[in-house]
């Protein structure tokens, strides 16, 4: 999609002066206002994300459209998954920022808008829920940060108990049910914020165990962790939103499937729990992605697909370090290659790397994201907390 640059003249879109020729018109009447307010919507509801964007500045009246629950709930529905990418190391000394990926009616799946620097995303990434963000300092376990790239709102979390000191492991989500966004860490306890509430509980300790990543992953109302236990055997912890419980989700049968720690990472395959790991039989280090079609069932386990390593052997692959991130309708897989996002063609067997104007993406840590207008202010509401706006941030 080409991308164009807008300015605002009272009530109407002008191009930028290299354009501006193509739609500039005798009057200044504004026919699009006098559109019924159903017409409207279906033409807002069509424009991608990067467009939107910039309709929020035209005019009063379709900003207040744009930032409507009810607009908010439609576009979140016919939204396609995504990923958003952070980087804040490029090479020759470019800024880095946000990249919003998402997959195309017609070509590869590409960059669709970047977003400008937040201060309060040099923090790193956590994961994506409904079009927010949870970002965090790994290294002072506080501040943690939601906010909505589409909006610009942010809220910063009061801070908890857990100490910078110690491991923790962070995750935020939707729980469907009680229509609560929850943000949970622990070292060896656990501590949950439910925005809206103002503060942090304590509820529980946790076994001990390795963690093979910091970060969950949401599925189903749930996080989850690939984890290792003192006596060497693996499993995958599950957190429930709603009831606030651990559980353990079994990994695929030892007879097809071959554990290994070092070698496995959780993802997001569809609406479905993955896992990326290399074959028990596979050769050239090649990868296969395991699929949990039902939720909690060891048996519905899948073997989706097998990624064959690259030939020759490139740069940034890494078979033990690769994870999932999402697959996406047009039939291409977005892949962590050690900080590097790679994108996967499955009917081709190709990879591709992602490269905004020539500039390798480096440094990435990237998350299942679909852009959305859902409003932080409506979420924290009774919070206490001040939920804030940047107004630079595209």
């Amino acid at each position: 999609m080409e991308s164009k640059n807008y300015s605002i003249k009272a009530d109407k879109v002008v191009l930028d002066e290299e354009n501006k020729e193509s739609i500039t018109t005798t009057t200044d009447r504004c026919y699009f206002s006098e559109l019924p307010w159903h017409v409207t919507l279906e033409i807002l509801l069509k424009l991608p994300i990067e467009a939107l964007i910039r309709c929020r500045y035209v005019c009063k009246s379709w900003r207040d459209l744009l930032l409507d629950p009810s607009f908010a709930k439609l576009h979140h529905g016919i939204t396609p998954t995504g990923v958003v990418l952070q980087s804040s190391l490029f090479p020759h000394g470019n800024s880095g920022g946000l990249y919003l990926l998402e997959p195309q009616e017609q070509g590869p799946t590409s960059i669709i808008a970047k977003l400008n620097h937040f201060t309060y995303l040099e923090s790193t990434l956590v994961n994506s829920c409904n079009g927010l963000i949870c970002s965090c300092d790994i290294r002072m376990a506080n501040p943690i940060y939601i906010s909505n790239p589409i909006t610009g709102d942010y809220l910063t979390l009061p801070n908890g108990e857990t100490k910078p000191d110690g491991q923790f492991v962070s995750g935020f989500g939707f729980s469907p049910k009680t229509k609560q966004y929850k943000v949970v860490k622990y070292s060896d306890f656990v501590e949950i914020y439910t925005l809206g509430s103002g503060g942090w509980r304590r509820i529980e300790h946790v076994p001990p165990a390795r963690h093979r990543s910091l970060f969950g992953t949401f599925v189903d109302g749930a996080l989850h962790w690939l984890v290792k236990l003192p006596n060497g055997s693996l499993l995958i912890r599950s957190f429930d939103l709603e009831n606030e419980q651990f559980r353990a989700i079994p990994l695929p049968s030892s007879r097809v499937y071959y554990a290994s720690f070092k070698r496995s990472n959780l993802g997001i395959f569809g609406d479905c729990l993955s896992l990326s790991s290399i074959g028990m039989y596979a050769s050239d280090w090649d990868i296969e992605i395991w699929v949990m079609k039902e939720y909690g069932v060891k048996e519905s386990w899948t073997k989706q697909l097998v990624i064959k390593s690259p030939s020759p052997w490139e740069h940034w692959w890494n078979p033990e370090s690769v994870q999932v991130i999402c697959f996406l309708k047009n039939g291409e897989v977005i892949l962590d290659c050690v900080g590097c996002p790679v994108i996967y063609n499955i009917a081709q067997e190709s990879f591709r790397l992602l490269n905004p104007n020539g500039i390798l993406l480096t440094h990435v840590k990237a998350t299942a994201h679909a852009s959305s207008f859902v409003s932080l202010k409506d979420i924290a509401m009774g919070d206490g907390s001040r939920v804030l706006i940047n107004l630079d941030h595209v």
